[in-house]
């Protein structure tokens, strides 16, 4: 009955399937196979509660029934717990160590935790089995990208073409790697072979939208993203890629109110499936900057380790700038946005004892200690032996008493923007990911913006005098080699040349600022919002004083 039951299922028969079972059910209602048919059934119904229910069942009264543990991963999977999906897959793949479905899983699992060396490891033992699987050698280029091993990524991609010129995910994901590695001419060049093979690729006409300055001699180009525009569904992804593409087409050409009208288009079709809270968001800040008290940020773990820099500030402050001057310094190894701290801390939480603001207050000496060797762990993963360490996770600007409690000695690099420049350019970009959905709103930036300035000057007020040094992005475009200078002195580093010629760094970046890093300080983009200055209104409403910082 129960082969009935999955024949049933493999042809759709869900009607069948809950007959056969309610059959087995009176014979044998411990069974597991039928608690894994349930499963199924309440998978297929969209009921995640009742399918994890069914699946534990069965995997427990059966944990070497590779199928069992396999649906039970595949559900974690669907309901966003990667830790439990890698965790049963890691046990399906004992089971049947051959399957490639599962290592592929797994591995995907791995890269959701951001454990690169652990997914690195399943897809090399894939590989060995499977040498020209398209699929094993996608997974290990994400893989080696994250990893920041350029040349393997890109040789895991140039393995995929050799064998499928034409598979386009490949084509576009070497031209978002020749980005990345500051190779422009390149990336475009591959960027136009994903639109030969897709011309309506939103992506790739994006990324060539922001790889150059358009004139009104790139009619042909324009042309093709206005019919790439025109032919997408009004709240679809490929219409906000093409909106944001637009607007800046639109701004190169200085026609301010039609770009305008399409970074709004963008912006309102990312609202409507923001899960933004304001109020949530804020009441968090205001509570950071009430349990972070003088007293708090005076005590820390005593550690010495002077390695990290860690870089912050709000989106489009130029960080990713500063980050690139620092990278070219030979005594700096860059790793991006690694979010260290907030996953060291999350390690620390746990159900019996959830990590708050007050829990994290009170933490002993031992306690910061623990959480600045976790940090560090992860910040030398990769480069185990370098002198310094710069990390740009811009939420930090919550955890700056953290960082400084945990690890003392390092180097808190806080990098400051005009408010309507910094405000217009947030709002003109695609931000990826939830944490930057205040974006999409003027109104909702505007007020974000300003409690970040409350919180800045909350963490100038506690922390001990010379911990973060701050950096305007004006003066550094005024005065390179003088803010420069001033920099590399705060961060304990000697004058180097190659400084000056950050834009030839060989690291990666990942940012909607790749392409501005990747060329010598310019200094257009100083005052710039006052061209769209009756359209922000709202944000210079609700700064008020703000929107000329004294600080």
């Amino acid at each position: 009955m129960v082969e009935q039951a999955g024949q049933a299922l493999s042809v759709g028969r869900k009607d069948i399937c809950e007959t056969v079972c309610n059959k087995i059910e009176a014979i044998w209602p411990d069974s597991p196979d039928l608690a894994n048919l349930r499963g199924v059934l309440a998978s297929w119904a969209g009921e995640h509660e009742q399918a994890e229910a069914w699946f534990v069942r069965a995997f427990n009264a059966a944990p070497k029934r590779f199928e069992f543990c396999k649906n039970l991963a595949t559900l974690y999977i669907q309901q966003k717990k990667p830790a439990d999906a890698a965790r049963l897959y890691r046990h399906a793949l004992n089971l049947q160590p051959s399957s490639l479905p599962v290592a592929l899983a797994l591995a995907k699992s791995l890269i959701d935790l951001l454990a690169y060396a652990e997914a690195r490891a399943v897809l090399e033992k894939a590989r060995r089995r499977h040498p020209n699987d398209e699929d094993v050698l996608m997974g290990l280029y994400i893989v080696y990208q994250r990893m920041d091993d350029y040349a393997e990524a890109l040789a895991c991609l140039d393995r995929v073409l050799a064998r499928s010129p034409e598979h386009e995910d490949a084509n576009y994901q070497k031209a978002r790697l020749l980005r990345a590695g500051g190779e422009l001419a390149s990336a475009e060049i591959w960027a136009r072979k994903t639109l030969a093979l897709n011309p309506a690729h939103a992506e790739a006409a994006h990324m060539i939208a922001g790889l150059k300055t358009f004139t009104s001699a790139d009619s042909e180009d324009i042309a093709l993203l206005e019919s790439i525009y025109d032919n997408t569904e009004p709240d679809s992804h490929e219409r906000i890629q093409t909106c944001f593409a637009l607007g800046k087409i639109m701004e190169d050409l200085h026609e301010d109110d039609r770009a305008f009208a399409f970074f709004k288009e963008g912006n309102a079709i990312r609202y409507q499936s923001s899960r933004y809270n304001a109020d949530v968001e804020l009441a968090h800040m205001q509570g950071i900057m009430q349990y972070y008290t003088r007293d708090v940020c005076a005590r820390n773990s005593g550690l010495t380790d002077a390695t990290p820099i860690f870089i912050l500030g709000m989106p489009r402050c130029g960080s990713t700038l500063v980050e690139q001057i620092l990278a070219a310094h030979p005594d700096v190894c860059s790793r991006g946005e690694v979010d260290t701290v907030e996953r060291s801390l999350a390690d620390m939480n746990t159900p019996d004892n959830p990590l708050t603001l007050e829990r994290i207050v009170e933490f002993s000496s031992g306690e910061w200690r623990d959480l600045g060797r976790k940090i560090l762990e992860r910040l030398k993963e990769n480069a185990p032996d370098a002198m310094h360490i710069s990390e740009k996770a811009l939420t930090n600007i919550r955890l700056i008493g953290a960082i400084h409690c945990a690890l003392p000695q390092a180097r808190i690099i806080h990098v400051r923007r005009h408010p309507m420049d910094a405000c217009w350019s947030i709002y003109k970009v695609e931000m990826e990911g939830d944490l930057f959905d205040f974006a999409y709103n003027l109104g909702e930036l505007g007020y974000y913006y300003r409690m970040y300035l409350r919180l800045m000057q909350h963490w100038r007020e506690v922390l001990p005098e010379g911990v973060m040094y701050e950096l305007d992005y004006e003066a550094l475009v005024a005065d390179q080699e003088g803010e420069i200078r001033k920099l590399l002195n705060a961060c304990g580093l000697p004058w180097n040349d190659a400084c000056l010629s950050f834009y030839k760094a060989k690291n990666l970046v990942r940012t909607s600022s790749v392409a501005q890093v990747r060329q010598p300080v310019y200094s257009n983009a100083v005052g710039r919002w006052r061209r769209q200055e009756k359209h922000l209104a709202p944000i210079i409403k609700i700064l008020g004083s703000d929107m000329h910082p004294s600080v």
